[in-house]
């Protein structure tokens, strides 16, 4: 087959199923295009999405020109002989073939459920993935369903919407005609082709569709759990790795074997593995992006993390070039690492790419290491759970030979002189530019011309690569080609994909900066001491598009707190490598889950944050430094930092289907904005494995040192906004400020008995006899119970005695609570006080004034 050829075969592959989306429709004019196929007898009656999918390449048959792409979805489950269906085709077409092995691989993974009615399958919702995790000691999740929706920012994309299994009415009619038109305009763009990517496309709107059918065996439909855009490209993925093995690898000249299904064909132990799982993860990362002066941080922080980005994607377009892949190759890529199907036969190439990487970053802080597991047939079906954990491990050790395939010259670079990094800012960091490009709403990755010259700096590193990453809104530089446009998916028309992207930073308009200037002089600050630098040193006004430094965001929160400090926010998946390699049963281990996993989980980080940043809440107040992958890394006004924290973390729970197998841990801290970049980021990665391995299930947050579970956070959160009511000049009780540090005064100690409470938890649970022994010698801790109650004695009031005995009640539960030795943190009563002190010093500070106005009378 030539080039043309095996694009036809791949396309074949991709879109095999496309009918089971279209069936559903049950459009009339659809219905008459798949009948002529019956009429005309080239095919039967069963298997009718395939039919289907024939009929929408016929349809766009000016694109997909080729007729053997529709021979490829007509054909894949067998063929029509002496007027009955069988698989005779399947037994002397080899490309047939290999699509049909790549389909059975992938569609192994279904499981039947006997009290699906049969015709839901018309009207079937997707299952959440997160309805299928479940770690070993953890509960059952519940059974929720996504609404069919395009892809997009919106929640409603990805957010279970009910427990309904099916559609009450038809909803897929609209949806097709949607992609048919989405299509049409995709395919007709000025250079399309029939080498153009249409996983964009697919992906946007085949994300919430299921891939199941009925059983015609069993007449049970498959559980609706795996989605058809995740079933496709995995099909044309191990399609794509078999047709390459066959050509050029070690399934060449093994014809009969291939179309042998029994165990002494293609399923036999003995024959060769045809596929490499790869992965790549770049290191060094934190380093890289967090080694900058505090001064200036915010012009830089963005630009190094989003080059991290770049980077990724740009070794991943040479992966793909250099292995000669497809773009259904890539499983995935996000924060740093992807993960590729590419066929054994590409394993010296694959190493070849690797060192050349390895060669072009040899001056750089920034490392890709690479490693790959080979993958036999029956190991997508049964086994590939083991592959990917496999995989990481053998990335692990990767990571510990950096320097592997590189010759003595390039040793004696590498330790001959070790280069000073610079730690300049501003335009002499020589990332500081990518900094005003995120402004662009699209960009486009192209081949580097080999005769160019590209000065020192971020473009010369990616250029060592053999690529440039072209943004829009670049002065002399020519528009992208087949560019790509960022956090939008109605991109049919004009561009040849999208990319969710956390880029967006706070900036100032002439309005905000108004209202900045009259915020600092109510306070009685000074425009000067906000203000930037150029890199000559010289003072810089504000201006409209400028980014909103941390000294501003810190005024921010000073204007509406009377805190003048920076909140600090990181936060990641737990136990992300379990879920992977543990979190789904092993019958159900298998590739399109954990692609839809892998999808869910960034779309959340790269795609909704987005969403939630604009809010209006939120926006002008955060400086995402990075979101992506399973983390994210967030500064900004610090009670707002406080804030989104509690926001995300009851939005992942929504989407995850309130699962106790998937959850997030997270610290926060409160900094002066002048405390060094370096130092709160390793602060930040302490606190927060403080968070995990400092609580008894992880799922916690450290903030102001103390390591709380999330509902006790939100307890937290409620002690706050108890004391903030209380001593709110503007309310109506107006207790006097000093009711907080009294609460605070109340939680001495209560740390001890924290400790102790864990202690005995454990004890308990471990049925330790000795250590409870121990423990329940200790002198006793009765005398904390009625601290609190003792210490708010003065509060007179009726109605803020009643609101006060809330907090009195609650205090003292968790006090009771930890004596008894339950694995509570009662200290989450001293965080929440410790919040509503910060969150008052506003109004101390007008005492202050009106004091000081009393004076002066």
């Amino acid at each position: 087959m030539s080039d043309s050829q095996r694009d036809s075969f791949y396309l074949g592959a991709l879109l095999h199923d496309i009918g089971k989306f279209i069936e559903r429709a049950k459009d009339k004019e659809w219905q008459e295009e798949a009948q002529i196929y019956v009429q005309t007898g080239q095919a039967s009656k069963n298997h009718a999405h395939r039919r289907y999918s024939a009929a929408f390449i016929k349809i766009f048959e000016h694109f997909l020109s080729d007729p053997e792409i529709e021979r490829y979805v007509l054909f894949h489950h067998g063929g029509w002989g002496k007027g009955n269906y069988d698989y005779g085709i399947l037994r002397k077409d080899i490309p047939l073939k290999l699509i049909h092995i790549a389909d059975i691989s992938a569609s192994k993974e279904r499981e039947q459920v006997p009290d699906l009615e049969l015709q839901y399958y018309t009207r079937a919702r997707l299952q959440s993935i997160f309805s299928c995790i479940r770690l070993a000691e953890k509960a059952a999740p519940a059974l929720k369903y996504l609404d069919l929706q395009a892809l997009s920012l919106a929640r409603q994309a990805l957010f279970p919407a009910g427990e309904e299994p099916v559609f009450q009415t038809q909803a897929y009619r609209q949806f097709v005609g949607e992609f048919e038109s989405a299509f049409a305009k995709f395919v007709e763009r000025d250079g399309a082709g029939s080498t153009t990517d249409l996983l964009p496309l697919l992906q946007k709107f085949l994300h919430a569709v299921p891939a199941q059918t009925p059983n015609l065996l069993t007449n049970e439909p498959d559980r609706p759990d795996i989605n058809l855009l995740d079933h496709s490209r995995v099909t044309a993925a191990i399609a794509l790795c078999l047709y390459d093995e066959w050509k050029e690898g070690s399934w060449e000249g093994r014809d009969s074997e291939i179309l042998k299904d029994s165990a002494r064909g293609y399923k036999s132990p003995d024959f060769p593995a045809p596929c490499l799982l790869v992965s790549g993860d770049i290191s060094g990362i934190q380093d890289f992006i967090f080694n900058v002066p505090s001064k200036g941080a915010a012009k830089t922080l963005k630009a190094r993390s989003f080059f991290v980005q770049m980077l990724a994607d740009v070794c991943v377009e040479k992966v793909l070039h250099d292995l000669d892949l497809k773009p259904a190759n890539l499983l995935y890529n996000g924060g740093g690492q992807f993960y590729f199907l590419a066929p054994a036969c590409r394993a010296g190439d694959l190493q070849a790419c690797k060192e050349e990487i390895a060669r072009a970053l040899i001056d750089e802080e920034l490392f890709l290491s690479i490693a790959s597991v080979e993958v036999r047939v029956s190991d997508f079906m049964d086994d590939f759970g083991t592959k990917w954990k496999k995989v990481n491990e053998a990335l692990a050790i990767e990571k510990l030979r950096k320097f592997k395939g590189l010759d003595g010259d390039e040793f004696g670079k590498i330790f001959g002189s070790f280069k000073q990094k610079s730690k300049t800012n501003d335009k002499r960091d020589r990332f500081f530019s990518i900094t005003g490009l995120l402004r662009s709403k699209e960009y486009s990755i192209e081949a580097s011309d080999a005769d160019s010259t590209v000065e020192d700096g971020w473009r010369k590193i990616l250029a060592n690569l053999g690529y440039t990453f072209r943004f829009a809104n670049e002065e002399f530089v020519k528009s992208p080609e087949n560019p790509i446009v960022f956090n939008e998916t109605v991109f049919e028309e004009k561009y040849a994909g999208f990319r969710f992207s956390v880029k967006d930073l706070p900036r100032w308009s002439d309005i905000t900066i108004k209202q900045f200037v009259q915020d600092l002089d109510a306070c009685g600050r000074s425009i000067e001491e906000y203000q930037d630098e150029d890199e000559n040193g010289v003072t810089r006004i504000l201006k409209d598009g400028d980014i909103i430094t941390y000294s501003q965001l810190a005024f921010k929160a000073y204007k509406e707190t009377g805190t003048h400090k920076l909140g600090i926010l990181k936060m990641d998946v737990d136990n992300l490598g379990k879920l992977f390699s543990e979190g789904f049963r092993q019958e159900i281990r298998t590739p399109s889950r954990m692609m839809s996993l892998s999808r869910s989980l960034q779309w959340f980080f790269e795609g909704y944050m987005n969403t939630l940043l604009e809010d209006e809440e939120f926006r002008d107040y955060l400086y995402p430094i990075f979101s992506g992958g399973d983390d994210l890394f967030i500064v900004g006004a610090w009670h707002k930092v406080f804030d989104i924290a509690l926001r995300i973390q009851k939005d992942f729970r929504q989407f995850v289907c309130e699962n106790p197998s998937v959850t997030l841990s997270a610290s926060l801290l409160v900094v002066d904005e002048h405390y060094p970049v370096s130092r709160f980021a390793v602060l930040a990665e302490e606190r927060l494995h403080e968070a995990k391995y400092g609580s008894l299930d992880k799922n916690s947050v450290n903030v102001f040192g103390q390591t709380l579970s999330w509902v006790e956070f939100g307890e937290a959160w409620a002690v706050k906004k108890c004391l903030f009511d209380l001593v709110d000049e503007t309310g109506v009780y107006k207790v006097p400020r000093s009711v907080i540090y009294k609460v605070l005064q109340s939680c001495e100690g209560l740390s001890e008995l924290h400790d102790r409470a864990q202690l005995l938890y454990k004890a308990e649970s471990s049925n330790d006899m000795t250590h409870l022994s121990l423990l329940r010698q200790m002198p006793p801790v009765g005398e904390k119970m009625w601290r609190m109650s003792y210490m708010l004695r003065d509060i007179r009031k009726d109605e803020a005695k009643k609101f006060a005995k809330g907090l009195i009640d609650t205090y003292e539960s968790v006090v009771r609570k930890a004596i008894q030795g339950e694995p509570v943190n009662p200290m989450y009563v001293a965080v929440g006080a410790r919040w509503a002190e910060m969150a008052t010093r506003y109004k101390q500070k007008c005492l202050e004034n009106q004091n000081q106005e009393h004076d002066a009378e």
